[in-house]
């Protein structure tokens, strides 16, 4: 059986409302870290080796010049 997930910290929720730009009081940081916590409760512990593909991802090329509906 798998261990746990550590919990995600205060200063993780700090850096991520940092990076989003999210104007958020530090009066809600504990609000916010427990609704970060537990949508992100699942995802952490997922193993994703268990996860089995069944076809390769595809792939996008944006700026592709070719095969553009027989245009260039």
């Amino acid at each position: 059986m798998a261990t746990p997930p550590p919990d995600i910290t205060l200063d993780e929720v700090r850096d991520r409302i940092r990076v989003a730009g999210v104007p958020i009081p530090e009066s809600r940081l504990a609000l916010i870290h427990g609704f970060l916590r537990d949508a992100l409760r699942p995802i952490r512990a997922l193993d994703t080796r268990e996860a089995l593909t069944l076809e390769p991802a595809p792939t996008f090329d944006a700026a592709a010049e070719r095969d553009r509906h027989g245009r260039r």
